[in-house]
């Protein structure tokens, strides 16, 4: 009969848990992987919105630190994209493109699931990237202007409150194939889902609320969930199920469309 964990371990599981969805959403040199007792992904998936948020605050870093050195805004912008696509590795923009080339390039669903299965970009793809770059530069060219925390509370909402998402969508949406990514990921339980949307939600509606209006957190927060609906459904229909490739496109598309929001409402 195995002992119940003791007080200490309780204590480190939220901060290995940690560890591991940074492990997985980002680039970053993560300590302590070699010496603590590491929980499957699927458990830290609940931390999916600390990680984004950490990811949100890398981003607005870059931006506020070239505002400081009074770089145009628009170059400020590009370091600024550049910096989430080196910290993440672009895990999320290879999904977004695999996604547009599949459902885009595909007639049936087993073509659709082997042309997302194409490390190779196609047409669909290459415009699915080019347009939300662009969407996104000029977001952050928008936002530039604003004082530093409030960029720091818009991105790292953004950030945070997509990747909660994506965990929704593990967990309530059945896998279009039985290898990949997202099996590979595993699927969150109820818990941990309610638990990520619960801190993504309810951070954003805070940061948001604090920085702009309560107002403008729950109509992001209502057009992101618009989002990931119409997604689902879409690759419910395209291809039976979800893919690490189209978590990839809601974290995406979801994060645009908050941040759209946003500023629409300051321009």
């Amino acid at each position: 009969m195995s002992s119940p964990p003791s007080e200490n371990a309780w204590k480190i599981r939220p901060f290995a848990e940690t560890l591991v969805a940074l492990r997985f959403l980002t680039r970053l040199p993560v300590p302590f992987i070699r010496t603590l007792d590491l929980p499957p992904l699927a458990e830290a998936m609940r931390f999916f919105p600390l990680a984004g948020a950490i990811i949100g605050a890398i981003v607005s870093a870059v931006l506020i630190g070239a505002n400081m050195l009074g770089l145009p805004s628009l170059l400020a912008a590009a370091l600024a994209l550049a910096a989430g696509v080196l910290v993440t590795g672009a895990l999320h923009e290879d999904g977004l493109a695999d996604v547009a080339d599949g459902f885009g390039g595909g007639s049936t669903r087993e073509q659709r699931l082997e042309i997302m299965r194409d490390s190779r970009i196609g047409t669909y793809g290459t415009i699915a990237l080019c347009l939300t770059f662009i969407g996104r530069a000029a977001i952050y060219e928008t936002l530039s202007g604003l004082e530093p925390l409030i960029i720091l509370a818009l991105l790292a909402s953004a950030a945070a409150f997509s990747r909660s998402l994506v965990v929704d969508l593990l967990w309530a949406t059945r896998p279009a194939r039985s290898d990949g990514l997202s099996v590979f990921a595993g699927r969150p339980g109820k818990r941990s889902a309610l638990f990520s949307l619960l801190t993504g939600g309810i951070g954003a509606a805070v940061a948001v609320g604090l920085a702009l209006s309560p107002e403008i957190a729950v109509i992001a927060i209502i057009a992101a969930g618009i989002v990931l609906a119409g997604l689902r459904a879409l690759a419910m229909g395209k291809i039976g199920g979800q893919t690490g490739d189209v978590c990839g496109a809601v974290q995406v598309l979801t994060e645009l469309t908050m941040l759209t929001v946003y500023a629409a409402t300051i321009g």
